[in-house]
C-alpha cells in the first residue's frame, strides 16, 4: 500500500448485498485462473463496483486465496490523486482497500477525464496476461510501460492507456508487468467479459487448461 489511508466508519448494512457481488466477482476471477498466489499466501486478485451514492466498493487489501467474507469488502469514499490519499469505510478499521484502488477509481469514477462519453460501473483486475506476447495473441491493447503498482506512476499509465483505448469499444486492457483490467457496467457484464477472456486465453495456452 503506497497510499495514505483514513478510516471513515463501517460500512452501510445496504451495501451487502453489492458486497457479496464483489466477493463473487474474486471467486471467479480465482476459478477461471485469472486471480494467481503470490509469494507471501495473498491472492492477486482485486474488484470494484460503483454505488448507488457514487462511491466505490471494493474488495481488501491482504485477502487470501478461497476467502469470499462480504464482510470484508471496503467501500472507497474518497480518493485524492494529488495528496495520494484515501478515506475508506469498512466494519473493521484493519480492513482496508486493495491497493489497486487507484486503479479502480480512474477507471469507473473518472470518465470525463478520460474522455468517455460513456461510464462504467465495475472493473475486475487479474494479475495475469501482462505481456505483450498476451497482447498480441488476444487482441488487446497494452500500456508502454511497467510501474510500480499503487504508485501515482501506476495510474498515471493507466490514464495513458484508457485514453488511447477508451470504454465501451475496449472493455479489457493490459497494464504491463501487471495484469489484465476489465469495465462492465456492472459485475455481471463485467464478469461475462472475463470468462470470454480466460477461454481465449487458454486456448492460446497464456493460461493453464482446467
Amino acid at each position: 500500500m503506497k497510499f495514505t489511508l483514513r478510516w471513515g466508519g463501517t460500512v452501510a448494512a445496504e451495501l451487502h448485498p453489492l458486497a457479496v457481488a464483489v466477493m463473487d466477482a474474486l471467486r471467479l476471477l480465482e476459478d477461471s485462473g485469472c486471480c494467481p498466489v503470490l509469494d507471501d499466501g495473498l491472492a492477486a486478485g482485486n474488484a470494484a463496483v460503483l454505488t448507488p451514492s457514487g462511491t466505490l466498493l471494493v474488495s481488501p487489501s491482504g485477502r487470501r486465496r478461497g476467502t469470499f467474507d462480504a464482510d470484508h469488502a471496503v467501500e472507497l469514499v474518497t480518493f485524492d490523486t494529488d495528496g495520494w490519499e484515501a478515506v475508506y469505510r469498512s466494519l473493521d478499521p484493519a480492513t482496508q482497500p486493495t491497493s489497486d484502488a487507484p486503479l479502480h477509481h480512474c477507471a469507473l469514477l473518472e470518465a470525463a477525464r478520460l474522455g468517455w462519453s460513456v461510464a462504467p460501473g465495475a472493473s475486475l483486475h487479474g494479475h495475469v496476461l501482462d505481456t505483450t506476447r498476451a497482447a498480441e495473441e488476444l487482441e488487446l491493447p497494452i500500456s508502454g510501460e511497467a510501474t510500480q503498482f499503487s504508485t501515482p506512476e501506476d495510474r498515471l499509465a493507466l490514464v495513458d492507456l484508457l485514453r488511447r483505448a477508451p470504454y465501451p469499444e475496449h472493455r479489457t486492457v493490459i497494464r504491463r508487468d501487471h495484469g489484465f483490467f476489465t469495465l462492465g457496467a456492472d459485475l455481471a457484464d463485467a464478469r461475462r467479459s472475463v470468462v470470454a477472456l480466460a477461454e481465449h486465453a487458454r486456448a492460446a495456452r497464456l493460461l493453464p487448461s482446467g
